[in-house]
């Protein structure tokens, strides 16, 4: 199934996970300094590409082309987005039960896979920007598991809070505590800017 239009979808809550870079990101590394990058359950996810393909068959959602994902104050960018959702339970010719959820909508009136079926993963393939609030974060590419709960981004990845930054190869995170690690192959590099009294913001 192929859209070719743009379209804007509303996710269920089970997407939130893929946005919720938790609090503190970095704590490890950067105290906190690097405190937003999180996504509140209460509110909508709305998807907006250029293209959306959906294989029922393999479960896989992809959407290209200029990919947003919005909710609240935060904001995903990316050129390729791919969607992997599991059999909604029941299905298979099952009968009986509470009934089954209404799928979301898309802008062009499909059924978008994950308001019946649960998002297992999402990867964010190409250049991925993620912003909330004053925060920013940006990679080569991005992986989000929904039943580990751990989420990384991977390839050049720089983070920044203000005149704050910090770069390395790889930002792995734990969805679920909010705990973050800044590392890779490289070595990690910080910018700390003082604050109004001469103390720097974030330390190692």
């Amino acid at each position: 199934m192929t859209f070719s239009a743009r379209h804007a979808a509303v996710l269920p809550a089970l997407l939130v996970a893929a946005l919720g870079l938790g609090t503190p990101a970095g704590a490890q590394s950067f105290g906190n300094s690097f405190n937003g990058l999180q996504v509140k359950g209460d509110q909508p996810i709305a998807i907006d590409a250029d293209q959306l393909d959906v294989d029922d068959k393999q479960r896989i959602a992809t959407f290209s082309g200029n990919v947003e994902v919005a909710q609240g104050d935060t904001l995903l960018k990316t050129s390729k987005l791919m969607v992997y959702y599991a059999k909604p339970a029941g299905a298979g010719g099952e009968t009986g039960g509470a009934a089954k959820p209404e799928p979301a909508k898309t802008g062009g009136g499909g059924a978008l896979p994950g308001g019946s079926n649960q998002i297992e993963k999402l990867d964010a393939q190409g250049k991925l920007y993620v912003r909330s609030t004053d925060q920013v974060a940006t990679a080569d590419r991005g992986t989000f598991d929904m039943k580990t709960q751990i989420a990384v981004l991977t390839g050049n990845v720089v983070m920044s809070q203000g005149d704050n930054v910090a770069r390395g190869d790889k930002l792995t995170i734990h969805m679920d505590t909010g705990i973050a690690q800044l590392g890779g192959s490289g070595r990690v590099k910080i910018l700390m800017a003082p604050d109004q009294n001469g103390q720097n913001q974030a330390k190692r």
